[in-house]
């Protein structure tokens, strides 16, 4: 179906409540921020306004990482309501998200997907790219600008004609590169370093979690969710491609440490999501 916003953005997806497990995250939105605020006010004592603070910072956390659940796996929903409530699980233990590397990573998976059925514009690319200087200097994420734009040299890959990508990708691309040239240029101390500070325990985890999610990504089956603008399917191919690109953004959250990530959970969420999801029978649709 055709609406106004498709005509501004090509990853901009309305939560329309006429569907039904829009109408679900519509409800259990309000019900986050309440329960991940009251858990910081009553347990953590973190003042009314850190209750807030939390609170807002779990819902909007959920909502990224259910629509990002919607991308990497979108002919099942439980990928993404599982990818939420392990996301509220997260902050409600006190692990605050990285929300511009989430934001980042829904909107560069959404440029690769196509969900909407289009290419990304001139202003999606815009966003994407400051999307990616802000998850690099305000969220402290100096690799996230080289998978930024690497997703966009993938949907270059996909379709030859989006040459304009190039020129973005550049600027995300020079957002890490300036970042790594400030903190010494040292590329041993920006990636080995950090790697070696994460606990054995989670090391462990991503990495049996990178190898099952990395299988059900290759062989992922035929898609038949259809895009929203058009109404022709998605692409396998680039369906595919959306969850390479969450598996390298979480994987360069690594990149900072165990700090960093434990604050980038809801991209393994996301993660875990699509594996729990693929292990679930897909429901026939009516």
């Amino acid at each position: 179906m055709t609406k106004p916003i498709y005509r501004l953005s090509s990853i901009a997806r309305p939560l329309e409540p006429q569907y039904p497990t829009n109408r679900a995250v519509l409800i259990l939105l309000p019900l986050i921020a309440l329960g991940t605020g009251g858990i910081a006010f009553l347990l953590r004592d973190a003042g009314l306004a850190g209750a807030v603070s939390a609170g807002l910072q779990g819902m909007l956390a959920a909502f990224l990482a259910w629509a990002l659940g919607r991308e990497v796996d979108p002919d099942r929903n439980e990928a993404a309501f599982i990818a939420m409530a392990l996301t509220v699980a997260a902050v409600a233990l006190g692990h605050a998200p990285a929300l511009w590397v989430l934001a980042l990573a829904l909107m560069g998976t959404r440029v690769v997907v196509r969900t909407v059925g289009q290419a990304a514009k001139l202003n999606d690319l815009a966003l994407v790219t400051i999307l990616a200087g802000l998850a690099v200097f305000v969220d402290g994420y100096w690799a996230m600008g080289l998978v930024a734009g690497f997703a966009m040299a993938v949907d270059l890959f996909y379709d030859h004609k989006r040459t304009l990508n190039l020129v973005f990708a550049a600027f995300a691309t020079g957002f890490s590169m300036f970042a790594l040239v400030q903190s010494g240029g040292d590329i041993a101390a920006v990636t080995l370093q950090p790697l070696g500070l994460v606990e054995p325990g989670w090391s462990l985890a991503v990495l049996a979690l990178t190898a099952l999610t990395g299988f059900f990504i290759l062989t992922c089956p035929a898609v038949t969710s259809l895009c929203d603008a058009s109404g022709e399917p998605l692409e396998r191919r680039r369906v595919r491609g959306g969850g390479v690109i969450v598996l390298l953004f979480a994987t360069a959250a690594m990149f900072e440490g165990q700090a960093g990530l434990l604050a980038a959970l809801p991209l393994w969420a996301v993660l875990a999501g699509l594996a729990a999801g693929r292990l679930v029978p897909k429901r026939k649709r009516a």
